[in-house]
């Protein structure tokens, strides 16, 4: 299962967007999300999924961007996405 629907309903929650705005392609700094809130939205999710940043940062440009980061922490720790939270 894809964190991608989890995260599209958080990202709406946490920046007053509408769903209609979140794709997967969105750009988050044409979501109004900068850097900085784009680093503290990453850290949400880690304690959403009981998950642990591993290793060097990679560039977050777009919402599948930080779905396919957490698809790739969530299956390299064995994590399921109900750990941390009840699915969309």
């Amino acid at each position: 299962m894809s964190s991608l629907p989890v995260i599209q309903k958080m990202l709406v929650e946490e920046f007053g967007l509408t769903p209609e705005q979140v794709h997967p392609e969105s750009r988050l700094e044409e979501l109004g999300v900068d850097s900085l809130a784009t680093v503290e939205f990453m850290f949400m999710l880690e304690d959403k999924f009981k998950l642990k940043m591993m290793g060097e940062p990679v560039p977050i440009k777009t919402v599948g961007d930080i779905a396919r980061e957490v698809d790739i922490m969530v299956a390299q720790q064995g994590v399921t996405l109900g750990d941390g939270g009840s699915p969309p």
